[in-house]
C-alpha cells in the first residue's frame, strides 16, 4: 500500500487523542494527589493509570483480534468518556483512583488495537501513530499548565479540584474527533475489518507445515489448528528481547518522571507560572514527541542502548531528589532527555515489529499484542519502585 497523507492524518489524530486523557492524568498526577492532601501517593496515581493495562490488552490480544476494529474503536471512546468524567467530578482521592484506572485501561486499549490496526498500513505508518502519542503528551502537559496558570499560585483543595475538573471536562469533545477520524479520515481496505486472512487461522508457517505434512502429494496428513499456548510460546521467542527492554525503558522513565515531583522542596514548586512539575512534564513531553516523530528519519536497531541509557537518567534523579544538587535551570534539558530515550525506544521496537521478516506476517498482530504488554510491565514497576521509595528512603525528601 503506497503512502497516504489522508491515512497519516488520521493515525496521527488517532494517537494524539487515544493518549490525551491517559497524558493529562499523569500530568496532573502531583495536583489530584495534592488535592486530596495524598502528597505522598503521586505514585498511587501514576500506577492507576496502568492498573488494568495488561487485562484489557491481554482481552485484546487473546479474544478480539476477530472483533471489527470498528467495535473496538467505538467501546474505546465509551471508556475515554467514563473515565473523564469520573476524574471531572470525583469526590474522593480514591473514587478518583478508580475513574483514573478507567482513563488508563482506555488508552491501554485503544493502543494495542491501534497498533494492530497498523498491520494494515506500510510499516512507517507507525511513525504517524506514534508522532500523534506524542502530540497528546504535548496537548496534555500543555492544557494542564495554562489552567494551573489560571488559578494562580495557590496550595488550597479547592482550587486544585477546580483546576482537575474543567481540564478534564475541556477534554470531551476530543473523543468525537477520536472517532471522526477513524470513521471518516482513514481509509483502510474494507475488507480487513471483518475478514481475516486465512493465515491467521491457522497461524503454522510454511516450514512447520511441511514438516507435518506427507511428502506423497496424493496422501498429505491432517495439519492442526496451533493452541494458544503454543503459538503464544512461538511469538515469545521472536519478541522477548524486544519485550524485556521496552519493559525497562519504562520503569526506568516512570521513576524519572516521579522524581520531578520530589526534586525541590515544596515551596519551590509553586513559584511562577508554570509550576516545576508541570513544566518538567511539559519538557518530557516534548522529547517523547520528537523522537516517536523520528522513524522516518532513522532507525535504532540496538534498543538495548536506549535502555541502559535511561537507567542512567534514572539513577541520577534519584539521587537528585535526596540530595539536589543538579541547578533548576539544568532539569528541562534533562527531562527532554529523559523523553527522547523512552519515545526512541516505543517507535523503534514497534518499527521493527511491523518491518522485519523474521517477524510472520499472519502473527504480527498478536507479537504487537504480547509486546506491548510489557509497556504496562515496566509502567507499574517503575511506579511500585517510585512509591515504595517516597514512602521509605526518600520519605522526608
Amino acid at each position: 500500500m503506497e503512502f497516504s497523507l489522508r491515512n497519516w492524518i488520521g493515525l496521527f489524530l488517532l494517537g494524539s487523542i487515544n493518549n490525551l486523557p491517559y497524558v493529562i492524568v499523569t500530568s496532573a498526577a502531583k495536583t489530584i494527589a495534592d488535592s486530596f492532601d495524598k502528597r505522598n501517593d503521586v505514585g498511587v496515581v501514576f500506577g492507576a493509570n496502568v492498573a488494568l493495562s495488561v487485562l484489557v490488552k491481554a482481552i485484546n490480544g487473546l479474544f478480539l483480534l476477530k472483533v471489527p476494529y470498528w467495535i473496538r474503536y467505538v467501546v474505546n471512546a465509551g471508556l475515554m468518556v467514563i473515565g473523564l468524567i469520573g476524574v471531572a467530578f470525583a469526590f474522593d482521592f480514591w473514587f478518583a483512583i478508580v475513574c483514573i484506572v478507567v482513563v488508563g485501561s482506555s488508552a491501554a486499549f485503544g493502543e494495542n488495537v491501534a497498533l494492530g490496526y497498523l498491520r494494515l498500513f506500510p510499516s512507517k505508518s507507525v511513525n504517524a501513530w506514534s508522532s500523534g502519542t506524542g502530540m497528546a503528551g504535548i496537548l496534555g502537559s500543555a492544557i494542564y499548565i495554562i489552567f494551573g496558570c489560571s488559578i494562580g499560585e495557590s496550595n488550597k483543595t479547592s482550587q486544585l479540584k477546580t483546576l482537575t475538573k474543567y481540564a478534564f471536562l475541556l477534554t470531551l469533545p476530543a473523543v468525537a474527533v477520536y472517532l471522526i477520524a477513524y470513521f471518516f479520515v482513514i481509509k483502510a481496505p474494507k475488507e480487513d475489518d471483518t475478514v481475516r486472512r486465512k493465515d491467521v487461522q491457522d497461524p503454522l508457517n510454511e516450514e512447520k507445515r511441511s514438516i507435518l505434512q506427507d511428502t506423497d502429494s496424493e496422501n498429505t496428513t491432517f495439519v492442526p489448528k496451533e493452541s494458544v499456548f503454543r503459538r503464544l510460546r512461538r511469538c515469545w521467542g521472536l519478541v522477548w528481547w524486544l519485550s524485556l527492554n521496552l519493559c525497562a525503558v519504562y520503569l526506568f522513565e516512570y521513576v524519572a518522571q516521579g522524581c520531578a515531583a520530589k526534586v525541590r522542596p515544596k515551596s519551590e514548586y509553586n513559584k511562577g507560572c508554570p509550576e516545576l512539575f508541570a513544566a518538567l512534564s511539559f519538557c518530557y513531553q516534548s522529547g517523547v514527541f520528537a523522537s516517536r516523530s523520528s522513524v522516518q528519519l532513522f532507525q535504532i536497531k540496538r534498543v538495548e542502548i536506549l535502555s541502559f541509557l535511561q537507567f542512567l537518567n534514572m539513577i541520577l534523579w534519584i539521587i537528585d531528589v535526596h540530595y539536589k544538587f543538579i541547578p533548576v535551570y539544568i532539569l528541562p534539558a534533562l527531562m527532554i532527555y529523559v523523553g527522547l530515550l523512552g519515545g526512541a525506544s516505543y517507535v523503534n521496537i514497534f518499527y521493527l515489529l511491523l518491518h522485519e521478516e523474521k517477524y510472520p506476517e499472519e502473527d504480527r498482530e498478536f507479537c504487537i499484542n504480547i509486546t506491548s504488554l510489557f509497556i504496562t510491565g515496566g509502567i507499574v514497576l517503575g511506579t511500585g519502585l517510585e512509591t515504595a521509595l517516597f514512602n521509605t528512603v526518600l520519605k522526608s525528601d
